[in-house]
């Protein structure tokens, strides 16, 4: 069985120290892209893990962070139809 954090962590590891240490975020990814192995491209799973890997490594170099999402006013749609029942807005 794979484990998929090692696996991801280790694979990512090795383009890394096979990359020239100026080189630029386009020249990453497309090294990441190139050396993500077939498990990853072929499950949903796998393609969660090596997003979330691969944006790790590349936030190191110069890719933006992901926005964190507002959740303090989120409902859930159990929540919505209840707040539209009571004729609150949702």
């Amino acid at each position: 069985m794979i484990d998929w954090q090692k696996t991801a962590s280790s694979v990512i590891g090795e383009v890394h120290r096979n990359l020239p240490a100026d080189a630029d975020l386009a020249t990453r990814k497309k090294a990441l892209r190139v050396a993500r192995p077939w498990e990853f491209a072929s499950t949903s799973w796998g393609k969660k893990v090596w997003a979330r890997h691969s944006r790790k490594y590349l936030e190191k170099f110069g890719l933006p962070p992901l926005k964190a999402k507002a959740v303090d006013q989120h409902l859930s749609p159990l929540e919505r139809l209840m707040a539209k029942a009571k004729g609150g807005e949702a």
